[in-house]
């Protein structure tokens, strides 16, 4: 209880023109006060991550300038050369590389800034498997297949190395269908809409965009393709155009693309060209999926509905169309399919990519809840015998060996104490010898990644 003393002795709050004119200097926001720009300037590449960066600050560019005659030494990756390059790095060739960049089969973590081009390590088992499923004639429904191995194994770089094979195989050409990272089919970066004559969303944005990559990839082909009968576009509005088509897939393509975004409906010309894949037997077909396994990972998307509820991705058209393919609904009568699943899918201890690879019996999870185990989707890929695993192993030792031996070659080995007196004073088998074996042992026994980063990566 406060006296009348102490309250008496409480300090008077001051109003006076001093006090008043401290209070207006203090302001955070003053309206007269000007904002100078140039204290908050930015360098080159500060507002982005290295990983960004990679994929827009050319690097590649900054590789030695013996890298030039360094790669032309290398052998292509084609099937004739497939008995004399065994666990030897080798360029993409030279006509498929521009394609594969379209593709977007280099990510910015395979540390691709390092080379003029893109280089790959030629793998024994794995990629003599790849040109056994590219030389087989017959129905996709029979060649689908589901790339697994653990995180940073090498899956994305098998994807590439199927689509080099797939499109260097046949001499009349083939058609490549990549799908380079599944997240951004349900990540909520794209525009969206319910379709009311099929009651599923399409995705207007990402479908032109994926169209556009298509054509450009597969233009030569296209062109030789004909139509299977008219077709009759549907408009962004879901009304039959004024407009028919006749000829090739090229020419439904163009005139697709060429039509304003308001005349042209995407997503129905995403699964027409499908369709239209599947009932023609002239060019062989190669369906390659990254990513797959943010299908299982974010089944229910970032997308939502009127109500505000999460949309489950099998409710979108595209992801729906490449399901039916994936799952052997439909197939197309020549060529394969290839999906690859991320390496971090265990994070969130999903047990649905256990039982699409057959390491877990489906009734392991009769009662387990969405998050844990996605019945709808394993149940649908379990049809028509499944798909098939293609496992990546780990790196050997004389793969290791490979690597190392190449990186010396291209004066690429940085943090190794004592390198330069290393060699002068060594054996060049021996140091590379021991430095494989060390190599091998800090990098999970032999993950191409580690391996990688454990001779690249320097720590301050």
């Amino acid at each position: 209880m406060l006296s009348f003393r102490s309250v008496g002795q409480c300090r008077a709050f001051s109003t006076n023109s001093a006090v008043l004119a401290a209070a207006a200097t203090r302001k955070s926001f003053n309206k007269k006060s000007s904002y100078d720009k140039s204290k908050n300037k930015k360098g080159s590449g500060n507002d982005k991550t290295f990983k960004a960066s990679v994929l827009t600050k050319n690097y590649k560019k900054l590789a030695l300038k013996a890298d030039e005659n360094l790669i032309k030494e290398l052998p292509s990756i084609v099937a004739e050369n497939k008995d004399t390059i065994k666990n030897s790095f080798v360029k993409y060739p030279s006509e498929s590389i521009q394609k594969l960049h379209i593709a977007g089969s280099f990510k910015p973590d395979q540390y691709n800034e390092l080379y003029s081009q893109p280089l790959t390590l030629f793998r024994a088992v794995e990629d003599s498997r790849l040109l056994e499923i590219v030389n087989r004639n017959g129905s996709s429904a029979e060649s689908r297949y589901i790339v697994n191995g653990h995180s940073g194994i090498g899956k994305s770089t098998m994807l590439a190395h199927f689509q080099a094979f797939a499109l260097a195989h046949n001499n009349s050409g083939a058609i490549l269908f990549p799908i380079s990272n599944a997240d951004l089919l349900v990540d909520g970066s794209s525009d969206f809409k319910l379709n009311p004559l099929t009651k599923k969303y399409d995705q207007p944005m990402y479908s032109r965009t994926f169209m556009k990559k298509f054509v450009n990839l597969n233009a030569e082909s296209l062109a030789k393709i004909p139509l299977s009968g008219e077709i009759t576009p549907l408009t962004n509005m879901y009304k039959a155009s004024s407009h028919k088509v006749s000829g090739t897939l090229l020419d439904l393509a163009n005139h697709i693309l060429k039509a304003s975004p308001i005349e042209s409906n995407t997503t129905f010309a995403f699964t027409v060209m499908l369709d239209e894949l599947s009932k023609q037997d002239k060019l062989p077909v190669y369906m390659t999926i990254d990513n797959f396994s943010a299908f299982i990972q974010h089944g229910m998307t970032k997308y939502r509905d009127t109500e505000n509820r999460r949309i489950y991705f099998q409710n979108f058209t595209i992801a729906d169309t490449l399901l039916q393919y994936v799952s052997g609904e439909k197939s197309f009568k020549n060529g394969a399919i290839m999906v690859a699943t991320h390496g971090n899918h265990r994070l969130q201890r999903n047990g649905t990519l256990d039982v699409l690879v057959g390491d877990k019996p489906i009734e392991d999870f009769a009662y387990a809840k969405f998050k844990d185990f996605d019945y709808k989707l394993a149940n649908r890929l379990l049809q028509n015998n499944g798909l098939q695993k293609f496992n990546v192993s780990k790196f050997n030792l004389d793969e290791c060996k490979s690597l190392v031996s190449h990186l010396l070659k291209f004066n690429l080995i940085h943090n190794e104490y004592d390198l330069e007196n290393q060699l002068l004073s060594g054996n060049l088998d021996t140091v590379i010898q021991r430095i494989a074996s060390q190599k091998y042992l800090v990098s999970g026994n032999g993950i191409p990644k580690l391996v990688m980063d454990s001779c690249i990566l320097s720590y301050a």
